[in-house]
């Protein structure tokens, strides 16, 4: 696990096989920590000590400790005084305090004791011992103080709330921050590998401009120009804070010992080697034990060109400073994008390739970034992601401050990583695009658009509104920009303003500026075209000046022979102009940035709290599971019974095996029902179901029982007197409206994915259906009704009423919150689902459950 400075630790239960361990820490403890601990002199450990502290049970007593390589640096426990109260202590060795170890061990110990039925925790602090007050102060629970024989005594229960979840991820924030921090502003670097390899990346630091020193060991016994040189990395002298490294996979474990030896905070395992995924699990898993954060195999390595540091750790040339960050995992992405972005002359300011199976993840890179002042855009290629559910909860934070881009999440070998470190699991594409656009990501698929967007994030102020100005010197350009802009949602004049053809720089210019001061506008647009010798290059320069005043983002595109400008002519910081040399592509990057500027704007919502039960939903699901832990899909009793604890109320039906049966039930429904067929082959096809409806006595139910008996020989089921192949219901009425499909499914990687499309065609063949991942706010439901294809059927169109919006939003909450409260649904589907003009009918509902963990999002931070 990260502590808060960025390090790395290694945390575990007690064995008995510590005690050796547990002597040698307890003698590193000082007198005073020791004092504070057990308030009295207690210079070493007795045997019956070592016995007692290393043999637990791990239920009513429980430890922990945090290890560096072999040694303890920390040791935390609690012991059941009570039913449910425990009495909690830490000790920590003094060089390692004040790292965040103590709240990182009063959070596993706590989630350890809710698994063993413990609701508070109470310990005995010495007043002067002020740090570990503030450990439990600070914690987020609701603490009761009091002084008892001069000593502090504390008490509080350890059932999270959303003050101890939210400081828990406030410190994982700061801590993930600083471990990226420490591997982009290293002081003294070590490269190891084969000199020629050694070589052309000591040769890129030198020529990034690299601030800090930087040695070479060459494995092959060759000496490296222009550096100092080593035998091994012991022989190095003074501590190190960063290692790359290029050797097989077989040779690293010596390397990630002698490196964490000399103090390394991080390794980069660069691209080049062959290697297999156990192999690099066991060196992350080697890394962490001794402290270092590990990027690779496969990595291309990271940059940072911060003036003050101004590293270049890869193989490939360095781009100039700018305010993108820019994150990919396997090298060959990582090739792509640097030279795109060092082609179209991209300001970085810090590129991080981790490799296929990294430790450093985008979330890591993400809390960085969020902190990070010289970063303004956030650019991402992601071939899978470690933890979904987080990466949406950061990229949502990050998304509200800075503009965050992702090229095709999980498009690319999503089947390789499927159950691999988490991949993006059964979700369709479309389904993982939307639920990255419900976190205010903007999702590209292909690189140019990234960089479009880049270039105008990075060096104009975020659009405030959709209308844009064209101003151009061509009527056939103007007419194009027209359509596209139309097509993305972008709001412009009836006419552009059309200059002449042979229009000068300063019109261009004034023009300009005068949109610029012109209410109406949010972002001016101008396309100048010159076929002839002398280009647009003073029109650019024009523009330039107009551009490094504008309040509002002003974009350029600009056709000619010539070749562009290069990158020293081209400024690339705020205020400078964004060049385009397509039309179609200015006007796509601006329509993204402003949907993103008014995803940023708008009330985000809140999450509407519920009269549920969702105790009574567990108690359905834990009883089914006790039963077949393999799990099942629920009869109607027991959905009714799940339902129904979260206010989702199923119309009343009735299995009927004949005809009286079928009269029996109608009678019991008071009549005006429906009779219909639900067996699987006309389930969710209402062109087939031979549905009868508005059956108001015995006469009309002997007719419908007849004509679904011809029915069923038609479609070729068995013509059993009872109908039982048809799986026969009779159903209370609901009121005329539109059929709608409303699921959750649980997806091996974010969760519950909520979705809703009109029943039958609409979604089963045409594909209309939207997507959200819980929890659901206000916004998010009544986008979801408005992003449907189908939406003006719901909302009234051609003199047909509008449905109950408000209904269907309210069970998109139920179904949002049920499914992310109870991690075994495996999929709940209400189909169909009647919108009318002032109610919402549920008339079926199909759920499975599954055996998972019951706790979906840790209470304890691990890497």
């Amino acid at each position: 696990m990260l502590l808060s400075d960025g390090g790395v630790a290694h945390l575990r239960p007690i064995r008995p096989s510590d005690a050796e361990r547990l002597v040698a820490f307890y003698d590193r403890v000082s007198p005073e920590s020791k004092y504070l601990r057990f308030f009295a002199a207690y210079p070493r450990l007795s045997d019956r000590d070592i016995k007692r502290f290393t043999e637990v049970d791990y239920v009513d007593r429980v430890a922990f400790i945090l290890t560096l390589g072999d040694e303890m640096i920390a040791v935390g426990r609690y012991d059941r005084i009570e039913d449910d109260h425990a009495e909690v202590a830490f000790l920590i060795e003094d060089a390692h305090q004040g790292r965040g170890i103590a709240q990182l061990l009063l959070e596993h110990l706590a989630q350890a004791a809710r698994e063993r039925g413990i609701a508070r925790f109470v310990a005995q602090v010495l007043p002067e011992n002020r740090r570990m007050a503030k450990v439990f102060a600070d914690a987020g629970y609701r603490v009761s103080k009091g002084i008892e024989d001069g000593v502090l005594a504390v008490e509080f229960p350890i059932s999270p709330t959303d003050t101890s979840v939210g400081v828990m991820e406030r410190r994982e924030h700061r801590a993930e921050s600083a471990s990226v921090r420490r591997l982009l502003t290293p002081e003294r670097i070590v490269v190891y590998g084969d000199s020629d390899r050694v070589q052309g990346l000591i040769n890129s630091m030198l020529r990034g401009g690299f601030r800090g020193e930087v040695a070479a060991v060459a494995v092959d016994g060759h000496d490296v120009k222009n550096t100092s040189n080593a035998a091994s990395i012991a022989a190095l002298p003074g501590r190190l804070d960063l290692a790359i490294v290029s050797v097989p996979t077989s040779q690293l474990g010596g390397v990630v010992i002698d490196a964490a030896h000399k103090g390394v905070h991080g390794i980069v395992v660069l691209t080049g080697t062959d290697y297999a995924a156990g192999d690099s699990l066991q060196i992350i898993n080697l890394a962490r034990a001794y402290g270092i954060r590990a990027l690779g195999p496969d990595a291309l390595g990271v940059i940072n060109t911060l003036p003050t540091v101004q590293l270049n750790a890869t193989p490939g040339p360095m781009p100039r400073v700018g305010g993108v960050g820019l994150f990919c995992q396997s090298a060959a992405v990582g090739v792509a994008l640097l030279n795109h972005a060092v082609r179209h002359d991209l300001g970085l300011s810090t590129f991080v390739s981790t490799g296929d199976y990294a430790d450093v993840t985008a979330n890591d890179v993400m809390q960085y970034w969020e902190v990070d002042e010289p970063t303004r855009v956030c650019l991402l290629t992601l071939d899978s992601i470690g933890n979904p559910r987080k990466f949406s909860r950061i990229a949502r934070r990050l998304a509200r401050k800075k503009p965050v881009v992702v090229f095709a999440p999980g498009r690319t070998r999503r089947q390789d990583h499927v159950g691999v470190r988490g991949g993006l699991g059964h979700a369709p594409d479309e389904a993982v695009d939307a639920l990255f656009r419900q976190a205010g990501i903007m999702v590209v698929h292909n690189r140019g658009e990234m960089i479009d967007i880049a270039k105008i994030a990075t060096r104009q102020p975020s659009p405030s509104g959709p209308r844009v100005r064209i101003i151009t010197n061509s009527l056939p350009l103007a007419h194009q920009m027209v359509q596209k802009m139309d097509s993305v949602g972008l709001i412009r004049d009836p006419e552009p303003e059309l200059l002449g053809a042979a229009a000068s720089a300063d019109a261009f210019a004034r023009s300009a500026r005068v949109a610029l001061a012109d209410h109406r506008y949010d972002s001016v647009v101008c396309a100048a075209v010159n076929a002839f010798d002398d280009g647009t290059e003073e029109v650019i320069l024009a523009l330039e000046q107009v551009a490094a005043e504008a309040a509002k983002p002003l974009v350029g595109v600009f056709l000619d022979f010539h070749p562009p400008l290069g990158s020293s002519d081209e400024p690339d910081g705020p205020g400078s102009l964004p060049r385009f040399d397509g039309s179609v592509d200015a006007i796509q990057a601006l329509a993204a940035l402003t949907a993103h500027a008014q995803w940023c704007a708008r009330d985000p919502g809140a999450i509407p709290m519920l009269q549920v039960d969702t105790q009574a939903a567990r108690r359905v699901v834990n009883r089914i599971l006790a039963q077949q832990p393999e799990g099942r899909e629920l009869d109607a009793t027991e959905t009714a019974e799940l339902l129904g604890s979260y206010g989702i109320n199923l119309v009343p039906q009735f299995p009927v095996a004949g005809l009286t049966d079928a009269i029996v039930a109608a009678e019991r429904l008071g009549w005006n029902v429906v009779l219909k067929a639900t067996t699987a082959a006309v389930r969710g096809r209402p062109d087939l179901a031979n549905v009868h409806r508005n059956i108001d006595n015995p006469a009309e139910m002997a007719e419908a029982w007849k004509d679904l008996r011809q029915w069923v020989a038609e479609i070729g089921l068995p013509d059993d007197e009872d109908l039982s192949p048809a799986k026969p219901v009779v159903q209370a009425m609901a009121p005329p409206g539109v059929a709608l499909i409303i699921a959750s499914r649980e997806d091996a990687a974010f969760g519950p994915i909520v979705s809703l499309g009109l029943d039958g065609i609409p979604s089963d063949l045409l594909g209309d259906i939207v997507y959200r991942v819980p929890p659901l706010t206000t916004v998010d439901a009544a986008e979801m009704v408005k992003e449907l294809k189908a939406a003006p059927t719901l909302l009234g169109h051609h003199g047909v009423p509008g449905v109950d919006i408000a209904a269907i939003e309210d069970l998109l909450h139920r179904m949002a919150q049920l499914s992310d409260a109870i991690p075994q649904l495996a999929s709940v589907t209400l189909r169909p689902c009647v919108a009318s003009v002032n109610s919402i009918s549920v008339l079926g509902g199909r759920v499975f459950v599954a055996p998972t963990a019951n706790q979906r999002d840790p209470l304890a931070r691990v890497l």
